[in-house]
């Protein structure tokens, strides 16, 4: 077979990996070291997302030191209780966990499953055995939309595959941005230049109990516009 013969892709595969990738925080293995290796073989895997102008600017944080887990574990901590306490700037956005929703919307019913796990993860941060935190080069928090757009894109979907790798692994992760309300004392801890922007904070851990399943999301035709933001698809 010639080798630029394009691959047969099990589909069913792939979008299994695809919706049942969840952020994973009540059933992380705490006890269960992780090996090196599979971080690195997820991290190749992460490598072949997009980078904007090809520039790979991007290194990933890997840390497994169990007294600078617990370090970024406290920073974690505080920033929830300013979270939950409306005191960050999410607030503005309504992107909280605070926001009320209809009694029949699917994110009002997993409200009250987030909050738990939330206070569950918030509790035990520092006992995943590896904590990943992709990093960017370059500080953009003041620039126009393009440069913000295509420096946030030249990060998050290595992130994104990262996540992907693992759940392929049976390695669970849950994305999380709350550390980055002290940012600059995490990196002060680990040495991270302050030329370089911080884009998530990942516990990593083996996942534990059975499979994981799609979660319940709004209908496509809810979040979707077509050639105008009322628009409808055409022909429905």
């Amino acid at each position: 077979m010639n080798d630029d013969t394009p691959r047969a892709i099990d589909l069913d595969s792939v979008d299994h990996v695809l919706t049942t990738t969840r952020s994973v925080r009540l059933r992380l293995d705490f006890e269960r070291p992780v090996p090196n290796a599979m971080i690195k073989d997820a991290l190749r895997i992460a490598l072949q997302a997009p980078t904007g102008a090809n520039t790979q600017t991007w290194r990933f944080m890997v840390v497994t030191d169990a007294a600078k887990r617990r370090a970024i574990a406290e920073y974690y901590r505080l920033a929830a209780t300013d979270y939950v306490a409306g005191k960050t700037g999410l607030s503005r956005t309504g992107v909280t966990m605070m926001r009320e929703y209809q009694e029949a919307d699917p994110r009002q019913q997993q409200r009250e499953a987030m909050m738990k796990s939330g206070g569950y993860l918030m509790e035990n941060l520092e006992r995943a055995p590896v904590m990943l935190i992709p990093c960017i080069e370059g500080r953009f928090e003041n620039d126009d939309v393009f440069t913000q757009a295509s420096m946030w894109g030249s990060i998050l979907p290595a992130t994104w595959s990262l996540m992907l790798a693992l759940r392929a692994r049976r390695l669970a992760s849950a994305w999380t941005t709350l550390h980055l309300r002290y940012e600059k004392e995490v990196s002060a801890l680990l040495g991270i230049p302050d030329t370089y922007t911080q884009a998530a904070l990942l516990p990593v851990a083996w996942l534990t109990g059975g499979d994981l399943k799609p979660a319940k999301r709004l209908a496509v035709e809810e979040v979707s516009c077509w050639d105008h933001w009322q628009g409808r698809e055409p022909g429905a």
